[in-house]
């Protein structure tokens, strides 16, 4: 990276610093994966009425997905795809390390991934969708994909899924059962879970026993399938904090010439004993990544 920062030094390079030494976790020092194309949060017209009003099937408009710059079921091989491929890449050896899905990596739940970032608007709901679509590409392999984010429910809707029955309410009401939360969708191979109700003790509610034991059963009654989960920023709400002691792997989307050293810094120690914590180096510009390479 060439972009300078006052504090001296590269955003990029600082961060390789700041994950290589000087942060003790009990695993090798995070990667660093330099997105090759902008991954920005896209803006969505919100006067769109969801296009299933409820119920246990999510009919996805991908047109309207498209439009908005994700990948879909039917989006090529674009720079943008191999970005994300590349990413997904890593993310499934660490989830599946003998290479057989289905056997995920021991009682750790590395099959469960959160996405994360410092602030919002960083891309982190955008990454997330787009890593599940491209999960959906792979042969025999499921997807579970969660709303975290209780604050916005951006995922949701993105998804044309009504407010309902989701990861809150399980917590609160002890007659649902895991299957009540998910809901299948027009891909196959994906199913999604909302983040329910707003809570005002939802931070509690995820720091609870329960909470473990229901990501404890999603990782176990799903061994054959990636978990996603969309959380809310860590500096922004203490959930995301949390929800990290309970999954295998951790993203943490860091914006080129947005997000700060000084909140990365802040984020990675409120981390610290995260599992397989990585960083997604986002809008990266092209004369900096290996787009101009055509792979």
């Amino acid at each position: 990276m060439s972009v300078d920062r006052p504090d001296g030094g590269s955003l990029a390079e600082r961060v390789a610093s700041r994950l290589g030494g000087g942060h003790t976790m009990p695993m090798p020092p995070p990667r660093i994966i330099e997105a090759a194309v902008p991954i920005a949060a896209p803006e969505v017209d919100e006067t769109i009425v969801p296009v299933n009003p409820g119920g246990a099937f999510l009919d996805i408009n991908f047109a309207r997905l498209q439009a908005a710059g994700f990948i879909t079921p039917d989006t090529g091989r674009t720079a943008s795809t191999e970005a994300i491929r590349a990413i997904k890449r890593q993310l499934l050896k660490t989830a599946f390390p003998n290479g057989r899905k289905g056997v995920s990596g021991g009682s750790h739940h590395d099959n469960v991934i959160m996405v994360t970032s410092s602030m919002p608007g960083e891309g982190k709901t955008f990454l997330a969708l787009n890593l599940a679509m491209s999960f959906c590409a792979e042969h025999d392999l499921y997807v579970l994909l969660i709303d975290g984010d209780g604050h916005r429910r951006f995922l949701g809707d993105l998804l044309g899924a009504r407010e309902g029955c989701g990861l809150v309410d399980i917590l609160v009401d002890k007659t649902l059962q895991v299957g009540d939360l998910i809901q299948r969708t027009s891909v196959p191979n994906l199913s999604f879970v909302s983040g329910g109700r707003s809570h005002p003790h939802s931070a509690e509610l995820l720091a609870s026993k329960q909470f473990g034991l229901l990501m404890q059963e999603l990782a176990a009654r799903y061994p054959d399938r990636i978990i996603i989960i969309d959380t809310p920023p860590i500096l922004a709400s203490t959930e995301a904090v949390v929800l990290s002691g309970y999954v295998g792997q951790t993203l943490v989307i860091v914006e080129n010439d947005r997000t700060t050293v000084r909140q990365l810094r802040r984020t990675l120690d409120m981390l610290e004993g995260a599992r397989n914590l990585g960083c997604i180096l986002n809008l990266v510009p092209e004369e900096e990544n290996f787009s101009g390479y055509g792979y």
